[in-house]
């Protein structure tokens, strides 16, 4: 059987999204992860510091949200799995484009 490029893409779409909010992360691996990212962005390309102001921003308002709040269910979830959808959207499309440039 055969599948269009298009429907796994669609399938692989759904699956992300069915993912989203299921993985857990424990504090102790949150920290090394950022104490990663830090270090990784040091020397980062291709993106600028208003845009790292922004990805700052919205993380602390994710942090603040989840202190005082149940960001894994309700209405901000849901905001959240299409904000996820939007940002997963727009990675492929960009991605196929670069693709499509290289060739």
């Amino acid at each position: 059987m055969k599948i269009s490029k298009e429907a796994l893409k669609q399938i692989i779409k759904e699956e992300l999204e069915s993912e989203f909010g299921k993985s857990t992360v424990s504090s102790s691996d949150r920290s090394k992860n950022l104490k990663t990212q830090a270090a990784d962005r040091e020397g980062q390309k291709g993106i600028d510091n208003t845009e790292r102001g922004i990805m700052q921003q919205f993380n602390q308002r994710l942090e603040k949200l989840a202190q005082i709040s149940n960001i894994k269910s309700g209405s901000i979830n849901s905001v959240l799995k299409k904000v996820y959808a939007l940002m997963d959207k727009e990675i492929a499309k960009l991605e196929k484009g670069e693709q499509q440039n290289e060739k």
